[in-house]
């Protein structure tokens, strides 16, 4: 299920077992906020095991919670054999949930029956927007809609950042409006995001805009990293472009929706075949200012400035 029906669905009925998966710290964080919500008196009702064996998390969930309906037994970097709790989960305590915490799941947790998967990846626009929205009106505070638009993209839906940058602008615009020059102001694009920009100027062949963009990569990060990313992005693109199965994308790439449909939608922007020059490209900018060819700084400009006017 998606941590947004959550809730709900804990009102309805609870399992024996759950599993937070995702990408974003924040909504695993806030996912095991609603299942604390369910503890009464926590400091003898809520247990956290790191690194338990399968016995350890049994034992933990068949102790009978003490003037609460429910014990909460919270697990982290469970990568032990799971036959004890498999066993366990054929018959669990009606009264004791367990909650395991696992961004990237491990092989010992597949095909565990009564565990039930809450997805804690990036959110929808939707849900952030929303959630931006609540957190200035609370603050006496308000944000335009593109400037709302702007943090969520700039911050690259990782809800962890957006409070913090959030908190900074309504700190910084008191009681007034956050406009889309304060963002771009205040915000620190995340390096991924700018990546994504990058791809679009280049895709556009919007020169001065992609140098812009490659300076200010280089300046906050370094030649080398941001060479890396660059070459692996545009690897993602052409696997994405020549591949139509969205599952084995994932998990191939090792992402999750909200990725693999920004990387569709900006593989549309090209041909596989421009994608495949684009990748030579790289490869041999690579091999040139590792062998001394050319400076490092200079081959990733020249590539830019080459790619950006192909095809016109």
């Amino acid at each position: 299920m998606k941590f947004v029906e959550l809730k709900k669905s804990l009102e309805k009925d609870k399992a024996p077992c759950y599993l937070l998966s995702g990408d974003d710290p924040f909504v695993i964080n806030s996912a095991l906020k609603v299942f604390e919500g369910l503890c009464e008196l926590p400091e003898m009702n809520l247990i956290r095991l790191n690194a338990p064996a399968a016995s350890e998390i049994v034992n933990a969930a068949l102790v009978f919670p003490v003037m609460s309906p429910i014990r909460l037994v919270e697990v982290e970097n469970f990568e032990k054999d799971s036959s004890d709790l498999k066993k366990y989960l054929t018959s669990p305590s009606p009264d004791s949930i367990i909650v395991i915490v696992s961004p990237s799941p491990t092989k010992n947790l597949s095909g565990l029956n009564g565990l039930t998967i809450v997805d804690c990846s990036r959110q929808s626009e939707s849900v952030i927007t929303a959630y931006i929205a609540r957190e200035c009106n609370n603050a006496g505070s308000s944000i335009t809609v593109p400037a709302a638009k702007l943090l969520i993209d700039s911050c690259n839906r990782f809800m962890t950042r957006i409070s913090v940058e959030l908190k900074k602008l309504i700190a910084y615009k008191g009681v007034g409006v956050i406009e889309s020059g304060d963002v771009a102001r205040l915000v620190n694009p995340d390096p991924e995001y700018k990546v994504y920009e990058l791809g679009d100027s280049i895709a556009s062949h919007s020169g001065e805009k992609a140098m812009t963009i490659l300076s200010d990569m280089i300046e906050n990060g370094s030649v080398a990293a941001t060479f890396g990313m660059i070459y692996s992005h545009f690897r993602k693109l052409l696997y994405t472009s020549i591949t139509s199965d969205d599952e084995e994308l994932k998990r191939c790439l090792g992402i999750g929706d909200y990725p693999l449909k920004k990387l569709r939608a900006q593989a549309r922007e090209y041909t596989p075949v421009r994608l495949k020059r684009i990748c030579d490209e790289l490869h041999k900018v690579d091999s040139d200012y590792k062998t001394g060819l050319i400076s490092d700084k200079m081959a990733l400009t020249t590539f830019t400035l080459k790619i950006v006017n192909e095809g016109r």
